[in-house]
Parts: structure tokens; sequence; C-alpha cells
């Protein structure tokens, strides 16, 4: 694991304070908790606006595809897929 210093705003001291709390964990730990949830919501967004696909997505946060599927659903990201999409699909496996 690399070591990094940055600045971290009082309102960001006060959400790591209440993870720190609330999971009664260590400082370093809530801080890295928090960047993970903001990362996985950063590439689920990508994901979402199709600028990154499941593959990709799952590489980025280091878990299988489904286990990507699972973090995004939780999210309330459905997919990048619309019906034309589908259709395209199910048309190249019936010819």
């Amino acid at each position: 694991m690399k070591t990094k210093s940055l600045r971290i705003p009082k309102d960001m001291i006060s959400a790591v304070e209440l993870v720190e709390k609330e999971e009664k964990i260590e400082e370093s730990t809530a801080m890295r908790k928090l960047m993970r949830i903001g990362f996985e919501a950063y590439v689920g967004n990508l994901y979402k606006q199709g600028k990154v696909t499941l593959r990709e997505a799952a590489r980025l946060l280091n878990v299988s595809q489904i286990e990507a599927m699972n973090i995004f659903l939780d999210a309330g990201i459905k997919g990048n897929l619309d019906a034309s999409d589908v259709m395209i699909s199910m048309k190249r496996f019936a010819f």
C-alpha cells in the first residue's frame, strides 16, 4: 500500500469521524472506506453513461463482473443497455 498526504476540508473530517464512530474503526480505515465508496460511485457513473463497459468497470474496481454488477445494482444503476442494444444482440444470435 502506498502512503499519500492530502489536505482534507473540515466537513470531510466530520464525515471520517462519523464513519469511525459508527463502524468502530480507525481513522485511516474510515478514510479508505469512504474513498472506496466514492470510487465505486464514480466508476458506476462512468458505466451508466456508457463510457466504460462492465468488464472495464470490474477491472477498475478489481472485482469480478458479477461483483461489479451487484455493486451497481445496490447503487441503483441498472445498466447502460437500452432496448435497441438488446434487439441487435438477439438478432446476431438468431442468424
